[in-house]
């Protein structure tokens, strides 16, 4: 079973390209908002769809313009397909709005999808070269219980000696992970606020979607 996915904007042409020249689709997932424009242009990828006798499944973005929130529900739907053993020939990211793009490429990164670009005027695939990259085997299991550490308790401003106190690790190894995922650019230190003495570990609200990788 092989199933290509597409944003959508108010431009049936921007994912019809894709459709055409994927062989072997038996399912098209199109995420597009509720834009009277954008549900003319999926009521023409739709037509194409019957025509072609493929299934489509459109799934709303409430809010076109949330990157998080909508890299979680395109992150959903892949692993539903994956699931349910589709295998998805590619992700095409050119319609909708900038911050759909930018998430539909956030989740192919991630999940190590093909993804394509269709130029705006002559309409022409450009495949986009992102290396199929495992994310979940970047983090050690020991920073990966760091990381949701500091993940459940991100309210509070902590130093590396609180989340030591607060795991029961000794501080050296605490410091010595920190230093490694900060280089990785998954955390950072900055000042408190309330004592510029002290460094407190900054994440940011996208870590939710690396924690989520297993």
């Amino acid at each position: 079973m092989v199933a290509i996915l597409g944003t959508l904007g108010f431009r049936a042409n921007s994912l019809l390209p894709t459709l055409e020249s994927t062989s072997g689709v038996d399912k098209v997932v199109v995420f597009c908002n509720d834009h009277p424009r954008a549900l003319d242009a999926l009521t023409e990828v739709q037509r194409v769809c019957s025509i072609m006798g493929i299934p489509i499944d459109r799934v709303a973005m409430s809010d076109a313009f949330d990157l998080l929130q909508a890299a979680k529900a395109m992150r959903s739907q892949v692993r539903q397909l994956k699931k349910e053993g589709h295998e998805i020939a590619v992700f095409n990211i050119a319609g909708g709005t900038k911050m759909m793009s930018a998430a539909a490429l956030l989740v192919c990164a991630m999940e190590g999808l093909n993804s394509v670009y269709v130029h705006d005027e002559t309409y022409r695939e450009i495949p986009l070269p992102l290396l199929k990259v495992d994310y979940s085997q970047l983090l050690t299991t020991a920073q990966k219980e760091i990381l949701t550490y500091i993940w459940r308790n991100r309210a509070k401003p902590m130093t590396q000696v609180d989340i030591a106190l607060g795991m029961g690790k000794h501080k050296a190894t605490i410091n010595h992970h920190i230093q490694i995922l900060e280089g990785k650019n998954v955390l950072h230190l900055v000042e408190d606020p309330n004592d510029r003495r002290r460094k407190v570990v900054r994440v940011d609200d996208a870590l939710e979607l690396m924690l989520e990788m297993d």
